[in-house]
């Protein structure tokens, strides 16, 4: 991690801790701020209106007693009593109202909990309760007060005698609807007070734990660094004062860790640069560069390898027909395509003849024997990318009409070379030399022969064949050597050709079959099957010539269906 990303983590990690303070404040003042909204909207608010309903209902019945004491009862006395009953009577109906109504919405506020809504509406029942006696509690009023107006004393004192029904339900239970409201207001002024206990505890705990963790990662994290530090200050001023210096220890991953790495690398460096610079004038691949400083140039070994050799079909008249500048354009951009697949199938581009490409696969790039499937495959892969390459011909030569056909013939071996550097004291390569090479270029140059694009020898087919599908074409001879050879046509990936395809070998077989047994006809028959299956298969055709030249001239008797070509 870079020292960038540690002090961002740092100060990341003090941000989240402080923000988790500030949440935490944040979340514990909402709940104070709905406790005490919930208590000053609606408990104190219904605690005094429950209060008012006490005392006047208490002056509603005293206002009319007092009344029916009176004695002789003039008209102002009575209009004044009349008057006052009515005023507190509005006065309990209009506070009635208001309770029930601000009761009802202290339940739908999302501000209380579930236990206080409950509470809230046990309160509410026991309300609703009280209401429904204070209608007949007025009524009890007015029939007093109608009695005296009509001048029927008697009668008013037995009215009056009404109110004794009510007194539980205005002392008693008004009282209790009091004290449950004055509970519940307790008890939501308790929680925010221990909140804001719990508040103070959890922001100094907080505090000390982001300071502890702070001040812990950046006292480990600077003595790492500043170590480091002096540690490579005193390694280089020993590399400048001349002295040999011992790599460093790669303590951390961050700069300080890469500007260890990167001075244990130049120490290694300033140590072998004399030998590379003696040793190397020209790389050919940084692979095989990276190898060679590894073990040492000055090496020459014997190995199994797979090597590659590829031709332009009749480039000399392609070129003719270019001018200088296209033919560059068109080698460089078939050179880039090439190159691309063989390196991605982990190859080696050994050198570029001309319009032709050599290459080699080696372990252990290619891991144990597969140097032959990653051959095959990208030999392949070259045969797609040269038809993908087909259309941006007009762009690259310039011949907007009529530009020239891109065909590639490639010739693949397997078996053993000698790999290692070669050249003069100035300048060296590194190659391959052997058999095996001049095989694969005589099997590239046998292609034009055949009509095939690619041809493998038998060792190469035989490594490969679990990621390939090929025919057996031929039994042979190349120029200069004595010993047969058995050749292959690669004819795509494994489970990936065509039904057609599968018959056409089978039918190329059977006539090898009979060709070999010097069976003339059943052979032509195969081969001319072969070639109403595909009239552009070039090895039936092939054969089918032979068999006419062999009916005139036959084989001796010890024939062993070999084919021997003089030419390269």
């Amino acid at each position: 991690m870079t020292i960038r990303k540690k002090i961002f983590l740092l100060a990341g990690i003090l941000l989240a801790l402080f923000g988790a303070v500030v949440g935490v404040l944040a979340i514990v003042q909402k709940l104070d701020s709905d406790q005490i909204s919930n208590i000053a909207e609606y408990e104190l608010p219904l605690t005094r209106l429950v209060a008012e309903l006490d005392v006047d209902t208490d002056r509603y019945e005293l206002g009319i007693l007092r009344a029916l004491r009176l004695d002789p009862l003039n008209p102002p006395e009575l209009a004044a009593a009349i008057a006052a009953k009515k005023e507190v009577g509005d006065e309990l109906r209009a506070d009635a109202d208001t309770a029930t109504a601000l009761i009802a919405k202290a339940i739908k506020d999302r501000g209380y909990g579930a236990s206080e809504r409950v509470e809230l509406a046990r309160i509410e029942g026991a309300f609703k309760y009280l209401i429904r006696s204070l209608e007949g509690f007025l009524a009890t009023g007015e029939q007093v007060m109608a009695a005296l107006v009509d001048g029927r004393r008697e009668d008013a004192r037995t009215a009056s005698l009404g109110f004794a029904k009510y007194a539980r339900a205005f002392g008693p239970d008004l009282s209790e609807v009091r004290l449950n409201l004055a509970d519940l207001t307790d008890r939501g002024t308790r929680d925010v007070l221990a909140r804001q206990r719990l508040n103070t505890y959890l922001s100094f705990g907080l505090f000390l734990l982001a300071c502890s963790i702070g001040l812990g990662v950046s006292a480990v994290g600077s003595a790492r660094v500043v170590g480091g530090l002096r540690q490579l200050v005193v390694r280089t001023r020993a590399i400048e004062a001349g002295a040999v210096s011992e790599p460093l220890s790669i303590l951390t991953r961050d700069e300080v860790g890469e500007l260890a790495l990167s001075f244990n690398r130049m120490v290694e460096e300033l140590r072998t640069r004399e030998r590379i610079k003696d040793t190397f004038g020209k790389f050919v691949d940084p692979r095989i560069v990276s190898r060679l400083i590894g073990s040492g140039a000055e090496q020459a070994e014997r190995r199994t390898l797979t090597i590659f050799f590829s031709d332009i079909k009749d480039f000399s008249g392609i070129s003719e027909q270019l001018t200088a500048s296209a033919v560059v354009n068109l080698l460089n951009s078939y050179f880039g395509t090439v190159a691309e697949v063989i390196h991605a199938h982990r190859g080696f581009i050994d050198k570029y003849i001309g319009d032709a490409v050599m290459a080699f696969w080696v372990s252990p790039f290619s891991a144990g024997d597969d140097h032959a499937s990653d051959a095959c495959l990208a030999a392949l892969a070259q045969q797609e990318a040269v038809i993908q390459l087909r259309a941006q011909l007009p762009e690259i030569t310039g011949m907007r009409r009529n530009p020239p056909e891109l065909a590639i013939r490639m010739g693949i071996a397997t078996g053993e070379a000698v790999v290692g550097t070669i050249g003069s004291d100035s300048s060296r390569s590194y190659t391959v030399i052997g058999d095996t090479v001049n095989l694969a270029s005589r099997l590239e140059s046998i292609n034009k022969l055949y009509g095939t694009s690619l041809i493998l020898s038998e060792e190469t087919y035989r490594t490969a064949q679990h990621v390939i599908e090929a025919r057996e074409l031929d039994l042979i001879t190349v120029a200069g050597k004595t010993e047969p050879v058995r050749i292959y046509e690669a004819m795509g990936r494994a489970g990936e050709i065509a039904p057609e395809q599968i018959q056409l070998r089978e039918m190329y077989a059977n006539g090898l079959a009979a060709y070999r047994r010097q069976d003339w006809n059943e052979a032509q028959r195969c081969f001319e099957s072969c070639q109403l299956g595909d009239a552009q298969d070039g090895p039936s055709r092939l054969f089918i010539e032979r068999i006419s030249l062999l009916r005139s001239s036959p084989p001796p008797a010890d024939w062993d269906g070999v084919w021997h070509f003089k030419e390269k």
